[in-house]
């Protein structure tokens, strides 16, 4: 098994995916290690300010074998994927990205996280800066969320990419996703075109 250390130093941002389908069995574990829950209480694999939990998991499969081309959610406290959109909608993500971003539409699945922005406003309105803090705590948890998926895909031989560069109200209408539920980071993965 490869050490932690040669881990954080192969991963690297890929952006050319092969056709090749990804195992159904991956993608649970990239979920599992970006929202699992690892302790008594329902605690995370992430940390989170208040153990609030803002974050929400969408997985877009487009090449996933056996799951069919669509958009799940994923309940961290069943483990389950939950149909949410019953088609493919890379294509509509690349097309809200921001530049030309083909690794969206070539991507064999996406996971994207979201958060409850107004649960964590409200939740630390309290803090200074007001108003801001809890969505200061959401983007720091997407980032831990976002680090444990990228090193996961690396240890299994996955290619990913972190995209945020995209329009927010055009990502969050082709997710079907109502306020105020954002969506904050793609991590776009698949088996890499070729070897680095």
């Amino acid at each position: 098994m490869a050490s932690f250390e040669h881990t954080v130093r192969s991963r690297y941002s890929c952006r050319d995916f092969s056709p090749q389908t990804v195992p159904r069995a991956l993608l649970d574990r990239l979920l599992e290690i970006a929202q699992g829950i690892t302790h008594a209480g329902s605690r995370r694999s992430v940390p989170s300010a208040g153990a609030l939990y803002p974050l929400h998991l969408l997985a877009i499969a487009g090449r996933i074998r056996d799951l069919d081309a669509a958009t799940y959610t994923f309940d961290p406290e069943s483990r389950m994927l939950k149909t949410h959109l019953d088609h493919d909608i890379r294509n509509a993500l690349q097309q809200a990205a921001l530049e030309d971003q083909p690794w969206i539409g070539q991507a064999s699945g996406i996971i994207t996280i979201c958060a409850d922005m107004g649960a964590a406003t409200q939740a630390f309105g309290d803090q200074p800066p007001y108003g801001t803090r809890g969505q200061r705590y959401a983007w720091i948890e997407a980032g831990a969320a976002a680090q444990n998926i990228q090193l996961q895909a690396t240890a299994e031989g996955l290619g990913s990419v972190l995209v945020a560069g995209f329009r927010d109200e055009a990502t969050a209408e082709a997710l079907a996703l109502e306020a105020p539920i954002t969506p904050l980071i793609h991590l776009c993965f698949g088996w890499p075109a070729a070897k680095q």
